[in-house]
């Protein structure tokens, strides 16, 4: 068929990452409810914990001469050479659950490897820069070494200690964390792209691109609406110049986060930082765009936070009023609840993957009953 499903899970239930119970997002931090919350250590002594351990795990390696940071392996050891036209790859900090590829997936995740590897250069360089801040204020008596800040990364990243006190995984400035950082672009590059990846071409199979792929030039504006570091977009490069090489593309990763803009830019994506949760703007509004300027919206990981009434009013407006041709929705729960808020209102919704072993939600297209008559198959 048409669909290549070079990256696409061969199972109909995607494996968990190490995120088992918790949504991860590179995205907004505002979470009704109590989340993950619970009566143990504030948030103050969870950090203060990681900290600690950070410091002392330094000093013990430098002392020792051992080398316990579990975090120094190569990322490109997560995808596995191509063996019979076949390759294996994972998902996961462990590597516990396998994943398949053939040439042009392992082509794709090879390009990916390749795109992270500057990214990890740039977080490198920033990390070694905020511990030469950290000895220029305390001297001598500091214990904010390079390995300090990659250690307490790692604490965020697997402690979780905003998640287990206020209900959301990290927080804006945990993301803003040079260590933290370094183990998002390591463990969340091959989630994203993957997902992504299987999304567009999801969308595709029913039509959702068939104007662009026909007309084959023009400009093409897409937003990834809480896009992190640009994993969303470099799917989406990656895809379109696969299917629609003659098309230009203008690629925006709207974050709440504003230390990812030096990241996305050095993919060659323009950052806007937005908060989704901001009543008094809009995707147009914040990038300057008139309606019909923008024409697609990426959604990653982020309803979990954000389903609500003025979010699904705003992508309403954006599909509706504003030109957009549709939003592409990725999550990890099977049942998303932004599905039928926008049939409330509404909205057209395609559930992209196969319903036959009960409601999966996961990856969804909204769009106009228009747009949905007059182009998709589904």
């Amino acid at each position: 068929g048409p669909n290549s499903n070079e990256l696409r899970p061969r199972n109909s239930r995607w494996a968990e990452s190490e995120d088992r119970g918790s949504i991860s997002s590179s995205r907004t931090t505002h979470c009704k409810g109590n989340g993950g919350r619970s009566d143990g250590p504030s948030y103050k002594e969870r950090r203060a914990k990681i900290e600690r351990d950070a410091i002392i795990g330094a000093e013990r390696e430098e002392k020792d001469g051992n080398n316990d940071n579990e975090n120094d392996d190569d990322i490109t050891t997560w995808v596995g050479p191509l063996i019979d036209d076949k390759c294996t790859y994972y998902q996961d900090r462990d590597k516990v659950y396998p994943f398949y590829t053939k040439e042009r997936g392992a082509d794709l995740l090879r390009q990916l490897m390749e795109a992270n590897a500057v990214l990890l250069r740039l977080n490198q360089e920033r990390i070694e820069e905020e511990a030469v801040v950290a000895a220029s204020t305390d001297g001598r008596n500091s214990s904010v070494s390079a390995d300090v800040i990659v250690r307490i990364g790692h604490g965020l990243y697997a402690d979780k200690p905003t998640l287990r006190t206020k209900g959301v995984t990290w927080s804006t400035e945990e993301y803003s964390h040079a260590g933290f950082q370094r183990m998002y672009l390591r463990m969340k590059s091959i989630q994203r792209f993957t997902e992504i990846w299987a999304l567009l071409e999801r969308s595709a199979s029913i039509g959702v691109f068939d104007e662009i792929f026909k007309r084959g030039t023009g400009t093409v504006r897409i937003a990834a609406i809480g896009g992190g570091p640009g994993y969303e977009l470099l799917a989406t490069k990656l895809f379109f110049e696969e299917r629609a090489p003659d098309v230009e593309l203008e690629l925006i990763s709207m974050d709440v986060c504003a230390a990812w803009k030096p990241y996305t830019e050095l993919l060659g994506f323009r950052f806007i930082q937005y908060d989704i949760n901001d009543e008094g703007s809009s995707p147009l509004q914040v990038a300057g765009l008139s309606p019909g300027d923008l024409h697609f919206c990426i959604v990653s990981c982020v309803m979990i936070y954000v389903t609500n009434h003025q979010t699904l009013d705003m992508f309403h407006k954006l599909i509706h009023e504003d030109g957009v041709s549709a939003i592409l929705l990725s999550e990890r729960g099977e049942k998303t609840r932004a599905c039928k808020m926008m049939e409330d209102r509404g909205g057209s919704v395609i559930r992209l993957i196969d319903q036959t072993y009960g409601t999966d939600e996961r990856q969804a297209v909204l769009c106009s009953d228009e747009f949905m008559s007059a182009y998709l198959t589904a």
